[in-house]
């Protein structure tokens, strides 16, 4: 049964715009870059006393905006690296977004407070662009961890594993003993740290005469 109420050219518009918008997202990302190191360097390039510094006026807003994107999206090279929704980042994007509208409102300023809004609002558009596509790709790789349970059970076994050398470690530098996998899987009640050795004969000895039971 077909539903009347829904208007089909709108429907196949919304399928080709989900089709589109990820190229079209990366796109606007990628300009906002470009765009944003073009206006600086052209600003920067009116004061530069020689042709070198006017090269670099523009080189180094070039490679400013290419690390950023570079430190944004860096860990999702590796999908089996789970990041918090405060991940690096995020964090890397807002600081390098402070920074940004602050080297804009300084070169800037002399020119005037619209020059000064627009670049800055390019700016934090390209933020916005940037944390959705990276929230985006978080979840669309834990979506593929989630229907793929092998992948997804290694994954648990890993970071499983590393916490449990992460335990290691630490017992070693406050001078315990650690305690080995096979030690506590076969005694899960023993605290961590403590000798599973049986009693020395003089221990044992000793144990029973200061309850005053005789051993001959």
């Amino acid at each position: 049964m077909q539903n009347t109420l829904v208007n089909r050219d709108f429907e196949r518009a919304v399928k080709h715009l989900r089709r589109i918008l990820p190229k079209l997202s990366f796109g606007l990302l990628i300009g906002t870059y470009l765009i944003s190191a073009l206006i600086m360097g052209i600003f920067h390039a009116q004061y530069a006393p020689n042709t070198g510094f006017r090269i670099a006026a523009f080189l180094v807003p070039l490679a400013i905006q290419v690390g950023r994107g570079t430190l944004v999206f860096f860990f999702q090279l590796n999908p089996s690296r789970i990041q918090s929704r405060f991940s690096m980042g995020i964090i890397a994007a807002t600081a390098l977004l402070f920074l940004s509208v602050w080297e804009a409102y300084l070169v800037l300023n002399p020119y005037g407070l619209s020059w000064t809004v627009s670049v800055s609002t390019l700016m934090l558009i390209g933020w916005l662009i940037e944390i959705m596509i990276l929230r985006e790709t978080m979840f669309a790789t834990q979506m593929e961890l989630y229907h793929n349970k092998e992948q997804w059970q290694e994954l648990h076994d890993f970071y499983v594993a590393r916490s449990d050398f992460e335990q290691f470690m630490d017992d070693l530098h406050d001078g315990k003993r650690p305690m080995m996998l096979q030690e506590q899987q076969s005694n899960p009640t023993l605290p961590e740290g403590e000798n599973n050795e049986p009693p020395r004969k003089e221990e044992h000895e000793n144990l029973f005469s200061g309850n005053g039971v005789s051993l001959t």
